[in-house]
């Protein structure tokens, strides 16, 4: 049976309005660091702090969706990054994982995806060891809240809804 023509896509992204808000915010410091220009040390640490929040704040902009899956057969995993995008098919997606683990006081999310190299073999290469882990031919992709826009369980609910295995370890 084929489903190929069956598809629906859902994208996860960081939102629009926190890319604007980092720009304005690096302008904002930008403008600080030139007002401040009495005080060289303030200024130059106003000024790094500017440049750093404009650029991710345009990078937010720019690597949009960050994360997209298209349902079907066979669902695909596409993930955008400053080098462009790259697609994987679950036969590609050695493991995702989704954490959760204390830091300063509150709970906080990642989302863990292995995915194999472009060379790599879809089934594990029996080297005698025995081992069960990550391959050594696997790369490993993390997001968080801020990555996608949105509750990681989610993301996690769609993947595994498209037919990826997910390893639940919250």
């Amino acid at each position: 049976m084929d489903n190929s023509g069956d598809s629906s896509t859902h994208a996860w992204s960081t939102p629009v309005g926190a890319g604007i808000a980092g720009c304005l915010g690096g302008v904002i410091l930008l403008g600080g660091a030139v007002l401040v220009s009495n005080d060289p040390g303030g200024s130059v640490l106003m000024g790094i702090a500017g440049i750093l929040l404009v650029g991710l704040g345009v990078y937010t902009l720019v690597v949009r969706p960050r994360l997209e899956l298209t349902a079907g057969y066979p669902a695909t995993l596409t993930v955008r990054g400053l080098t462009g995008r790259r697609s994987y098919t679950p036969d590609r997606v050695e493991r995702i994982r989704l954490l959760s683990m204390r830091r300063v006081g509150r709970r906080v999310g990642q989302l863990e995806i292995d995915v194999l190299d472009d060379d790599a073999e879809p089934v594990r290469p029996n080297d005698g060891t025995g081992k069960d882990g990550p391959r050594d031919d696997t790369r490993l992709l993390v997001f968080s809240r801020w990555d996608l826009g949105t509750d990681l369980i989610s993301v996690v609910d769609e993947l595994r809804a498209a037919g990826f295995h997910v390893d639940d370890a919250r």
